[in-house]
């Protein structure tokens, strides 16, 4: 049963969080929107921090979900799996309105500075990403649909990189572009 509050309550503020970043959230905005009594947060969480390194932990865990459902989808070829969450996660981000982006990014720029803590795990989390981009582009390299003449290592960290740096271009531009060039880069130079 905590398992599941706990759960609920990072739901509910990874939403919260996307929406209006984490030091624009208060504690009880997120109690009142999971209708858990305001004297509770501590029974579940150390403090705000300790909620803060959860969500990002939860948010990252979840999108390791559906990043692995497109770059181990064995009905593609490694290229195109990479190609196909790029512009799928284009449309998504698009349908919000270009609003959320991604929280492991916005949390980069704005907890990293803030704490250790925060720095440590956002980097921990995003380590695991660039390590599933890969173990795809091996696996492209070994089956000759992706250039073996770049290292893995430097590719998947460009491709995180440039990744990410276009979410914030597109947040801050509100349209595709970022993200368009990006993949259009990614597919004719990197790939």
């Amino acid at each position: 049963m905590k398992k599941e509050t706990v759960d609920n309550i990072l739901a509910i503020g990874t939403d919260l969080v996307l929406k209006k970043g984490y030091n624009n959230l208060g504690i009880l905005e997120v109690l009142e929107t999971a209708k858990i009594p305001k004297g509770s947060f501590y029974y579940y969480f150390k403090s705000k921090e300790d909620f803060g390194i959860q969500l990002i932990k939860y948010y990252s865990e979840h999108s390791l979900k559906i990043l692995n459902s497109y770059l181990k989808d064995t009905s593609k070829n490694p290229r195109e799996r990479l190609l196909s969450f790029f512009n799928d996660m284009k449309n998504v981000y698009s349908d919000k309105g270009f609003k959320e982006g991604c929280l492991l990014g916005n949390c980069s720029l704005e907890l990293s500075d803030v704490s250790e803590s925060f720095s440590t795990v956002i980097s921990s989390e995003l380590d695991k990403w660039q390590f599933c981009f890969e173990d795809c582009i091996i696996e492209g390299q070994n089956t000759g649909v992706i250039s073996a003449d770049k290292s893995s290592v430097d590719m998947s960290n460009f491709i995180l990189s440039g990744w990410e740096g276009a979410i914030l271009r597109m947040k801050s531009s509100k349209n595709n572009d970022a993200i368009e060039v990006f993949i259009q880069y990614v597919s004719k130079y990197i790939l």
